[in-house]
């Protein structure tokens, strides 16, 4: 149902629009100066034109546990006119006569790298961004027996792309050691105005393969 390429390409296309709208406006700051939240803000806003998008979703595993002690997803698509089914919200007279099941979604932890600090000294926990939480969360997805369809979307600002292929080459060795099953990843790489080191900021996308 989910076409990861047309998928990558809408985010790609967001990170083209933002940062275009900032060199318009000669911005100090850059899409590099952003959090992680931020940028899972700045998609989710942008992808609305193409998807119904959910934020900070429960996954369904977790259903009857406190909600301060659920598991959360990033970002949930579901197709336009079909919001998603959350089973935290009871069925109402007002809800959509043909909302979105959990398992025709598309489930998105988003994770983001950056090689340089604001100031552009080096980031020491660049590689350690890649290789703990990353993994974690593609474990926290494929062991969840109701989603058919989920992805890893990781966003990565460095300095040229050369670092980022042989980052990118390293990580998928992280996974494979991890015993991690991903399908083939879609990657959209975007430049940026260099502000503190950075001229690249990449998008890739795996799909997770559900056991």
């Amino acid at each position: 149902m989910w076409d990861f390429s047309t998928v990558a390409d809408h985010i790609g296309q967001a990170i083209e629009r933002a940062e275009a709208d900032l060199r318009l406006e000669q911005a100090v700051y850059g899409l590099d100066a952003r959090d992680e939240r931020e940028l899972q803000s700045l998609l989710a806003e942008s992808l609305m034109a193409q998807y119904q998008v959910a934020r900070e979703v429960h996954y369904p595993s977790s259903h009857g546990k406190k909600k301060s002690h659920r598991m959360r997803c990033d970002l949930v698509l579901s197709p336009l006119g079909r919001p998603l089914k959350l089973d935290t919200a009871p069925p109402t007279l007002f809800d959509p006569p043909d909302m979105c099941e959990p398992g025709d979604a598309l489930w998105l932890e988003v994770k983001t790298a950056f090689q340089f600090r604001e100031g552009g000294a080096r980031h020491l926990g660049y590689g350690s961004q890649w290789r703990q939480a990353v993994v974690e969360d593609l474990r926290k997805i494929e062991a969840e027996a109701s989603i058919r369809q989920a992805g890893l979307l990781l966003i990565v600002f460095n300095e040229s792309r050369d670092v980022l292929d042989k980052d990118i080459e390293l990580f998928e060795d992280v996974l494979i050691r991890k015993e991690v099953l991903a399908g083939f990843r879609q990657v959209r790489q975007i430049p940026i105005l260099d502000r503190i080191g950075h001229t690249l900021c990449t998008i890739a996308l795996w799909p997770t393969i559900q056991r």
